[in-house]
């Protein structure tokens, strides 16, 4: 019983972290063939680290090159082997200050191969810089929990989206998921994805917040859970959130993953918008995620 709940724990998280992380067995992996995936996935620090260690070893790799062939003239003071990477640089560059040049066959024929080298590498890292930096990234901030309270005697489950960037999303769209675990009667376990029916699921212009509310009825997936059950039932809730950039003109997308943990009930969140005296508003996120426990009379109306 303990490795089954194990199991299911480790199951649970649907970040695209975790999911990247979960150890795939019997798939080949391609290797070069998915070399522009595995860039384009790459963290950012992880990808620029990973081209300027390979521009060192490419640079000391030529250096080494020149220093056993031989044939460059000039110098720049550096020592033979210092000129010989310094001039490896301006070549697989295309730079060619001039101090240090090839004068024999096999240095010309090396440093012609290393221009061709540096070409395609330019190409290679211009393409993937410009893919990584103009893809569009939407700017959606997911309340960290989840309330659960009543509203004229219906449980009703509610979380907060916020779009960070000045810029409106056009056509948003939202859908959640909730996941359940069962037994298959053979025992297995199966996983079932259930959409949960919203009061709003897309609205014209998302410009500053938005209150995601689900009511549950008894067609509810969620309907007489607390929060021992979501977390023995497995309940996760998978909210994906897409709509159109106007300053960007292109579709973005956003998802969150809320789990037992996260889901508190008789609570609600506190109010974030503001009226000053001349009647302008204002939002403070800095109580975006704040709730409050609701009081008797909250509960009832």
């Amino acid at each position: 019983m303990k490795r089954s709940k194990s199991r299911r724990e480790k199951y649970l998280p649907l970040s695209a972290e975790a999911i990247r992380s979960i150890e795939r067995r019997g798939i080949a992996r391609h290797g070069l063939r998915d070399l522009y995936y595995n860039l384009m996935t790459l963290e950012l620090p992880a990808l620029l680290g990973l081209m300027v260690s390979y521009f060192l070893a490419v640079n000391l790799a030529f250096a080494a090159i020149y220093c056993a062939f031989g044939g460059l003239g000039g110098g720049g003071g550096h020592g033979r082997f210092g000129d010989a990477f310094f001039f490896s640089v301006q070549t697989f560059s295309t730079t060619g200050y001039g101090t240090v040049y090839p004068v024999s066959l096999a240095a010309n024929l090396i440093s012609s191969s290393e221009i061709l080298l540096g070409q395609m590498n330019i190409a290679l890292v211009t393409g993937v810089l410009f893919a990584r930096l103009s893809r569009p990234r939407p700017r959606v901030l997911f309340s960290k929990v989840v309330v659960v309270r009543e509203i004229r005697g219906v449980p009703t489950v509610m979380f907060r989206v916020a779009n960070e960037r000045r810029s409106e999303i056009s056509e948003a769209h939202i859908s959640v998921v909730v996941t359940m675990d069962e037994d298959d009667g053979d025992g297995g376990r199966m996983r079932r994805f259930l959409r949960l029916k919203l009061e709003r699921e897309e609205t014209p212009v998302f410009a500053l917040s938005w209150l995601v509310v689900h009511k549950i009825l008894p067609d509810s997936p969620l309907y007489g859970k607390n929060r021992a059950a979501l977390a023995e039932s497995g309940n996760v809730m998978v909210c994906s959130l897409t709509g159109t950039d106007e300053a960007l003109g292109a579709t973005v997308s956003a998802r969150h993953v809320y789990g037992a943990e996260d889901v508190r009930f008789n609570h609600r969140f506190v109010d974030v918008i503001d009226h000053n005296a001349d009647g302008d508003m204002s939002i403070d996120y800095r109580r975006f995620h704040d709730t409050v426990p609701c009081t008797n009379l909250e509960k009832s109306t």
